[in-house]
C-alpha cells in the first residue's frame, strides 16, 4: 500500500435564500381590458341598433268624398296610308258621214288638244250615214295615264279617222286623281297617348285611395282620360319607439305595417 502525502484543500460553502417567483399580471390585465371594451362596444351598438319587431295593425277605413281628375294628351299619328293615282273616265261621241259602217276596236287611242291620250273601253260599231244624217255611236273611254292630267275639258278631243269618222268628247273626263299619302293614328299611337295621360293623372291623384274608375275617349287628335278616385283618410297611429313602414288598403280595412322596439322583459327572481 502506497501512501501519498498531499496537502489538504479547504472548501467554503455558502447558502443563499432564493426569492419567490412573482405571478404574471400583464396578461390577465390585457384580457380584462379587452372584455370590458367588447362589453362597451356591444352596449353602444345595441343602443344605436335596437332589435326591432314587426307587426301589422288592422284599422277600419274611413272613406272621403270621391274626386275626379282629368288629363288630355295629343295623339301624334305615325301611320302613313298611300292612295294610288286614279284614272279619269268619260264618253266619246263618234259620227260617221260615210255610207259604209265603221268599227273601232277596244283600246283605240285618241289624243286631246293638250296631248292627253284616251283609249276606248270596248269596241264600238258606227253605223253608216244616210240621207237623214250621220251615223252616230257613243263609247266609254278612259285616260291612258292615271292622274289629274286625264281630267280633260269638253271638246278637248277633236279627232278625225279617215275622211268620214269624227270623234269628240261632248262632256269632260272626270275622276282622275294623283297619288297621295295621309298620316293616321295607329292603335299604338292611341295607346301611347293613353299611357302619357295616365302618368299625368298619377301625379294629380297622390295619396291613399281605392282603385280609380277610368274613362277615356280618343278624339280625332287627342286622348282624354278621366279618373274618379275615392280617397281614404290617413290613419292616426301613435307607436312609441316605432315607425310605420307601409300602409295598404284591403277591402274595408287598412293594413298598417309597423316596426317597433319591444319593451324590456322583466325577470322575476325567486
Amino acid at each position: 500500500m502506497r501512501i501519498v502525502d498531499e496537502p489538504l484543500e479547504t472548501v467554503h460553502l455558502y447558502v443563499v435564500r432564493e426569492e419567490p417567483k412573482q405571478p404574471y399580471t400583464v396578461l390577465p390585465l390585457l384580457a380584462a381590458c379587452l372584455c370590458l371594451a367588447m362589453i362597451a362596444a356591444l352596449a353602444v351598438y345595441s343602443g344605436e341598433h335596437p332589435a326591432y319587431e314587426h307587426t301589422t295593425l288592422i284599422i277600419p277605413v274611413h272613406f272621403l268624398p270621391p274626386q275626379t281628375f282629368q288629363a288630355s294628351q295629343p295623339i301624334i299619328p305615325t301611320g302613313v296610308k298611300t292612295y294610288p293615282a286614279t284614272t279619269a273616265h268619260g264618253v266619246l261621241t263618234i259620227t260617221n258621214g260615210s255610207i259604209i259602217s265603221q268599227t273601232l276596236p277596244a283600246g283605240f287611242i285618241s289624243v286631246s288638244d293638250i296631248g292627253v291620250s284616251v283609249a276606248t273601253d270596248m269596241a264600238v260599231f258606227i253605223p253608216a250615214g244616210t240621207a237623214d244624217g250621220y251615223g252616230m255611236a257613243t263609247v266609254s273611254a278612259h285616260a291612258v295615264a292615271a292622274g289629274k292630267s286625264g281630267n280633260i275639258s269638253a271638246y278637248a278631243i277633236k279627232s278625225v279617222v279617215g275622211s268620214s269618222v269624227y270623234i269628240r268628247n261632248l262632256s269632260p273626263f272626270t275622276g282622275g286623281q294623283d297619288s297621295y299619302s295621309v298620316k293616321y293614328a295607329t292603335t299604338q299611337d292611341k295607346q301611347t297617348a293613353l299611357l302619357l295621360a295616365r302618368d299625368i293623372l298619377l301625379g294629380k291623384s297622390t295619396g291613399l285611395h281605392s282603385p280609380c274608375i277610368e274613362n277615356h275617349v280618343a278624339g280625332s287628335n287627342s286622348m282624354i282620360v278621366t279618373w274618379r278616385c275615392q280617397f281614404v283618410q290617413p290613419p292616426h297611429v301613435n307607436i312609441p319607439n316605432g315607425r310605420i313602414t307601409g300602409i295598404r288598403l284591403s277591402g274595408m280595412n287598412l293594413l298598417v305595417d309597423v316596426m317597433f322596439v319591444p319593451p324590456p322583459k322583466r325577470m322575476l327572481a325567486r
